[in-house]
């Protein structure tokens, strides 16, 4: 690892299924205890290229580095192992599983002092996670479920944080304290790459942003640069 490199570095990644291509030619780059944002409206690939990050989909072509490290192409587990951790668009929980169930899952690459090291440092993160600890996943609230996917994928002791979509489907105080957690995650050393889909969210929680319209990146730059930028509106709108 080069602890001087990016974190993340994304180079002409492209991926998709079969014959279809959903990602074509991105590049991006995430410093170290930096938040950006992958804005786009659905379908313009934000899922894809955080899925081909993670290893769950192998690219076609291109690079990813992570802290200088090519990671492309290799199983989703050594990817995880190596320092990413993915949060994905559905939670993609077990339902029958308990809270606690899901924080041991999460921990488990860790040695034992380092799991109780994080689980407690994720307890003091969402509170509302301590008091549900024997409860299954399946029979919390929205806001709960997405506390525990974040915490789930945070007990891998990740160098980077992947987040898709993290505000869907919750009220807006939910989503207020889920993006409360950011600075702390800095602090911690963590990078964050967010997928957004709520232009206002993402510009207001991120340093910088990467606008995204059919596989492609169509503007990057300044988060409060972009918020000023008529362009990026005129994307979301398809003009």
């Amino acid at each position: 690892m080069n602890k001087d490199a990016p974190a993340l570095v994304v180079e002409d990644a492209t991926a998709g299924i079969g014959p279809l291509t959903i990602l074509d030619g991105v590049s991006l780059e995430l410093g170290s205890r930096e938040v950006v944002a992958v804005l786009g409206a659905n379908g313009a690939g934000k899922t894809t290229l955080l899925r081909t990050i993670a290893g769950l989909l192998p690219p076609r072509r291109g690079s990813i580095r992570l802290f200088g490290e090519p990671i492309e192409g290799r199983p989703a587990h050594e990817i995880t192992r190596a320092g990413i951790g993915h949060v994905p668009s559905g939670r993609e929980l077990f339902p029958r599983l308990s809270v606690a169930d899901h924080l041991e899952l999460g921990g488990r690459l860790s040695s034992p002092a380092r799991r109780v090291e994080l689980r407690q440092r994720m307890l003091e993160m969402f509170p509302a996670l301590g008091q549900r600890l024997g409860q299954r996943a399946g029979t919390l609230s929205g806001g709960e479920q997405q506390m525990l996917a974040i915490a789930r994928a945070l007990m891998t002791d990740p160098r980077v944080l992947l987040l898709d979509e993290p505000s869907t489907g919750l009220a807006p105080k939910i989503v207020l304290s889920v993006f409360q957690t950011f600075p702390l995650l800095r602090k911690q050393g963590v990078s964050i790459l967010l997928a957004e889909q709520s232009l206002t969210l993402g510009l207001s929680a991120a340093d910088r942003a990467y606008v995204m319209d059919q596989g492609r990146i169509v503007l990057s730059g300044n988060a409060a640069a972009l918020a000023e930028d008529h362009r990026v509106v005129d994307t979301y709108l398809g003009r």
